[in-house]
Order: C-alpha cells, then sequence, then structure tokens
C-alpha cells in the first residue's frame, strides 16, 4: 500500500468504469487551484482529459519550501528524494518551491534554472513546443522514453502512461498548450472539478480528482464524481478538509467521508465534523503532523 505522500504526490485515485476509485493502494499515476497565494496555479495546467480519450483527471500540489521548512516534518530525505531523483546530481530540493502532478506529468517551479537543469542532464535530441525546448530522457525504468520540458522557470516531466493508453508526446503538448491557454483549461468545463476546486482554501498539500462529465452522466447515483483535499501544516497538527461530490444527491454516503479521509491521511486521523449540502459532502479533519 502506498504511504498517504505517495497517494498525494503520485495521483493514486484514477477513474474505472464505476466511477473515482479508492484513494488508497492504487496503481501509480503519475499538484495546484486558483486558492492558493503561490504564484502557481494548478488549474492553469489542469487539461481536459477527454482529448486524450480518459474518463477522469487527477492534478496535486505541494508546497514543498513550507513543508521543507517545517520543523515537525518528519522524514524530509525522502520528500527530497521524491522531489530531485529525475534530475539526480543537477537540482537542488532547497531550490524548489512548488511541485505539482497532472495526469502523467510533474511540474516544477522555483528558484532554479531549467535550462541550465536539462543541459547538465545532457537529455537527448531537443526540440520544441510553443515556449517549452522539449528533450528525450531515456534513463528511467520506463519502457519508453519520458519527455522533460522548459521554458527555464518550471521543468516539466511526462512519463508513459500504464499500458500504452497514452502517447506521451500527446498529453506533454496538451498540457503545455492548456498551460498557454491554446487548448480548454478543465475548471472552464467541467462544473463537477469547478464545484470541488471552489470548495478547497489555500494549503502546503492538496488534490482534486473528477470525472470528465460524459463519465459522469454514465455513472449510477451513488459514484463519487469529483473529490479534493488539502491540508495545512500547523505545528505539530494538520488541519485539513475533504470534499467528496457525487453523482446525485440521492446517492451520498456521508459516513463514507470519514472511510476516505482515514484511507488516504492515515489511521492516526480525527475527522472532527462531517456534513452534507446537495450532493456534495466535506469532512473537516486534523492529524498529528509526524504522520506526514
Amino acid at each position: 500500500m502506498q504511504s498517504r505522500r505517495d497517494v498525494l504526490r503520485m495521483g493514486a485515485g484514477v477513474a474505472t468504469v464505476g466511477g473515482i476509485t479508492s484513494l488508497a493502494g492504487c496503481s501509480n499515476v503519475p499538484v495546484v487551484g486558483s486558492y492558493f497565494e503561490d504564484e502557481v496555479d494548478y488549474t492553469e495546467w489542469a487539461y481536459d482529459p477527454a482529448e486524450l480519450e480518459q474518463r477522469s483527471l487527477w492534478v496535486a500540489y505541494q508546497d514543498v519550501g513550507s513543508i521543507l521548512e517545517t520543523d515537525e516534518v518528519p522524514d524530509k530525505g525522502e520528500l527530497r528524494d521524491n522531489v530531485t531523483s529525475d534530475y539526480s546530481g543537477a537540482l537542488l530540493a532547497d531550490d524548489v518551491e512548488i511541485a505539482l502532478s497532472v495526469g502523467q506529468s510533474e511540474i516544477l517551479s522555483g528558484s532554479f534554472d531549467g535550462g541550465d537543469i536539462v543541459d547538465e542532464m545532457e537529455f537527448g535530441s531537443a526540440d520544441s513546443h510553443g515556449d517549452f525546448d522539449v528533450y528525450t530522457d531515456s534513463s528511467g525504468d520506463e519502457e519508453r522514453d519520458a519527455l522533460v520540458a522548459t521554458d527555464g522557470d518550471h521543468l516539466v516531466r511526462t512519463t508513459p502512461a500504464p499500458y500504452g493508453e497514452v502517447e506521451v508526446r500527446d498529453e506533454l503538448e496538451l498540457l503545455l498548450d492548456t498551460y498557454a491557454e491554446d487548448a480548454d483549461r478543465y475548471i472552464d468545463i467541467n462544473g463537477n472539478f469547478e464545484q470541488v476546486d471552489g470548495e478547497l482554501e489555500s494549503g502546503d498539500i492538496a488534490f482534486v480528482n473528477a470525472n470528465t462529465e460524459s463519465s459522469a452522466e454514465d455513472a449510477s447515483d451513488d459514484t463519487t464524481v469529483a473529490m479534493g483535499l488539502v491540508a495545512s501544516v500547523d505545528g505539530a497538527e494538520m488541519n485539513g478538509t475533504f470534499v467528496s461530490l457525487y453523482k446525485a444527491e440521492s446517492g451520498v454516503d456521508v459516513d463514507e467521508a470519514e472511510t476516505q479521509v482515514t484511507e488516504i491521511m492515515g489511521e492516526e486521523t480525527d475527522v472532527t465534523d462531517v456534513s452534507q449540502d446537495g450532493r456534495m459532502v466535506t469532512a473537516e479533519y486534523t492529524v498529528p503532523t509526524e504522520e506526514f
């Protein structure tokens, strides 16, 4: 079973025919929102998954800089490794401020120069797409090459999807086009994604996962069609909000929210309040920061 950090970083929680799967222990699928005060906004990168014939999109956010500065957060070495492992020796974790995951892509921003990083890594076969230079990375364990792109301010890495269901280049170009506003942003065309995003305030870690509207239309009334979570570190305690949006109000299971939060954040989670508003369930919770 993956740790909650892996869940938030790698994006477990892909959609199945019946809707969004359980978020704990799912397959690895490689984080941002207008509600964050940082310059990075994940809704700027969140593309329409229907363009890739996918049924849902996962986005996740980590304020790496803030987390690394918090004394109560344990195992910072693991977080540093997670952030820099694809750029071994060329990128310092202390130079990374924000890490996002969108689908199979990870976007890093901070005080580094992306051009210097890719030069040092000596990636192959450079070309370009929009304002980004694109490189091939053949050093990973994937059967197909990953792609790395940079405009200097961001490092973007797109890895092959499981079972080859999405071409790496297709996803990378859609991601970059969405950021450049040359393709539809998910928040502008998916009301469920927008509704969940609007319920989350700023935090140190967050995710939103939403089925496409066509997929949601085909789902049963008790299907969770979108969900999201945010958590903020406050000394020895993390405070957060979890929201779950059902297909229909008649299918809402209020008790399920507490189970979902505990599966994501761990057994030490204390769910302090659960409420329902129409087809949305909101759970407020706390968890010891040492459990991060």
